[in-house]
């Protein structure tokens, strides 16, 4: 199973997706290129419920007393498995390891409110990649095998929307952009993408507070593989108002 912290960015991911621009999600088609990897393994993901900064209020004991300084735990071969530094019983910083030595995921504070971690697949190759501030993710990357990337987010660090969104197939081509181009108006350009990275359609949207989600705008064009206009959309208060 996936670990808490990856499947609550996994379900973020599809949120905000889904709410944020309407139709994002891409087609199946995508899908049946590259390899996310193996989940991360339980007893290494149990680190998780003892770091506060991600949200863990657990607290692991010494001796009968909150853990104090440097901590090691070993995998039954005896090679090692945690290594991690507590502060009254809660983690601050700590690397977690498989038991052919790999290293599975790291963590560090930064400051009192900035941290940043990251897993990796059993090859070595950087899995995720994710910066905290104040216990919520503002920036996010996810890897194939390979180390292509795979998915990056980043989101606005007071408003409740994203200023990017990119998703990429197994061969480095996109699927699906996101980015904002006009922060006053809060207005975004989305495109998404034919398998091969022949532009599929484009357009704009707008994020409405009221609503808290992002409604299409504008005219949004869409073509077919070898680049023709295929139709026209007009939007109007985030439906189709004419197809041309």
């Amino acid at each position: 199973m996936r670990s808490p912290i990856l499947l609550a960015l996994t379900m973020t991911v599809q949120v905000a997706l889904a709410q944020q621009v309407p139709d994002a999600l891409p087609s199946d088609e995508h899908f049946v290129m590259g390899d996310l990897g193996e989940d991360p393994a339980p007893d290494l993901s149990a680190y998780d419920r003892m770091n506060r900064f991600l949200g863990g209020d657990s607290i692991r004991r010494c001796g009968g007393h909150p853990c104090i300084g440097w901590v090691e735990d070993h995998h039954a071969d005896g090679s090692l498995k945690h290594r991690g530094f507590y502060d009254a019983g809660q983690l601050t910083v700590y690397k977690n390891y498989r038991p052919d030595g790999g290293l599975e995921r790291e963590f560090r504070s930064i400051d009192a409110v900035r941290c940043i971690q990251r897993t990796y697949h059993t090859n070595g190759q950087l899995r995720s990649e994710t910066k905290y501030i104040n216990g919520r993710s503002v920036q996010y990357e996810d890897h194939y095998v390979d180390g292509t990337l795979r998915y990056a987010e980043e989101r606005h660090r007071s408003e409740p929307y994203f200023l990017r969104m990119d998703l990429f197939a197994a061969d480095g081509k996109p699927v699906s952009t996101l980015q904002l181009v006009n922060k006053k108006q809060v207005e975004f350009v989305q495109r998404e993408f034919h398998p091969g990275g022949a532009l599929r359609s484009e357009g704009h949207a707008r994020y409405d507070p009221s609503r808290m989600d992002t409604q299409r705008i504008g005219t949004w064009t869409y073509y077919d593989k070898a680049g023709a206009v295929l139709k026209l959309e007009d939007y109007q208060d985030g439906r189709v108002a004419s197809v041309r």
